[in-house]
């Protein structure tokens, strides 16, 4: 904030006899207080104390050299143009302008009514929308998670195919992360009793990104991306974090690896496997058009153990979702 040593701002309200107005702009500007750290007063164009006038040539004298008006007015009307531009002499909003205040050269600032924000006009509508009662009515979908996903996935297992109940309990999972039943034809699944087994053993389980790991139901789960040590390996080798994050994970061999956003981490988790790391079992739903459906089409052909989502598509709650209900198939012995 050093920079704004010199900087002060000063808010224009229109002003009231009653005091319920003053107050409800005194809670908005406790708010900007407590955000922005340099100078800000209140004032008022009329009915109320203090003048914006008489403080800006106050502040002026106290030596600051810019000076930000921010206008508590909806609209553009005559106290904008006549009260305060026409004061300050200057011609512009939204833009530092050059102008003498009390003999004194400053940089002015005035920022324009609210009405032109869209989060005011979006407030508007809010209100006018709960006193007429047009939002939707939501009173006959179903609210208790359980009945939503044991609805969802009945439905879900009712429409597939697939003889092997237990592939058949990853793939409907899938569809049901995704919403998205087209994505049965591109799930590949290799040696599924491998992964339960892995975290029967109670294997750690990496994890590329802190999206996918927050929602694994697991008690040993890792993901290191944000480590200082990652950042290091990245910067130093000109690797993604996701796939240096990956390299200082598998530190050794029997962790279970769950990629749903990066094809990099992927990617160095198969090097690693290539170079003597021996990973059980990998659940990679990278979704995107760079790098994804070559990484996993790789995993494919290398014969790790694995569920995977092929093609472009993927995404963190896929591999949220097909590693949980492995999780779920190993706790049911």
């Amino acid at each position: 904030m050093d920079k704004l040593s010199n900087t002060a701002i000063i808010l224009i309200g229109h002003g009231s006899r009653r005091e319920t107005y003053n107050a409800d702009i005194e809670s908005m500007i406790n708010y900007l207080k407590g955000n922005i750290g340099i100078p800000i007063y209140l004032t008022y164009n009329e009915f109320s104390n203090p003048d914006w006038r008489f403080l800006l040539n106050e502040i002026v004298n106290k030596g600051y050299e810019k000076i930000v008006i921010g206008l508590v007015f909806l609209g553009r009307g005559n106290h904008v143009f006549r009260d305060i531009l026409e004061y300050v002499k200057i011609t512009r909003l939204n833009k530092w302008e050059r102008t003498k205040i009390n003999g004194k050269e400053v940089d002015l600032y005035i920022t324009e009514p609210l009405a032109s924000s869209p989060l005011v006009m979006l407030s508007l509508y809010y209100r006018l929308a709960r006193a007429l009662g047009i939002f939707p009515s939501l009173d006959n979908t179903i609210e208790d998670p359980y009945e939503i996903e044991e609805r969802s996935m009945n439905s879900i297992l009712s429409s597939l195919n697939i003889n092997d109940e237990r592939e058949k309990r990853i793939i409907a999972k899938a569809v049901f992360a995704s919403g998205n039943p087209e994505i049965v034809k591109y799930i590949k699944i290799n040696n599924l009793d491998i992964g339960i087994e892995a975290i029967k053993a109670e294997s750690e389980i990496v994890t590329d990104v802190k999206m996918v790991s927050a929602g694994i139901r697991w008690k040993k789960v890792t993901c290191m991306i944000d480590n200082e040590r990652v950042k290091e390996l990245s910067n130093k080798f000109k690797i993604t974090r996701a796939a240096a994050a990956m390299r200082l994970s598998l530190d050794k061999g029997g962790k279970v690896v769950v990629v749903g956003n990066a094809p990099t981490a992927l990617i160095e988790a198969i090097k690693m496997v290539r170079e003597g790391i021996d990973i059980p079992f990998i659940v990679a739903t990278p979704p995107g058009f760079t790098n994804a459906k070559e990484a996993k089409e790789a995993l494919i052909k290398s014969k790790i153990p694995s569920v995977t989502v092929t093609g472009t598509y993927g995404g963190s709650g896929i591999a949220v979702a097909i590693i949980n209900e492995i999780i779920k198939m190993a706790l049911e012995g």
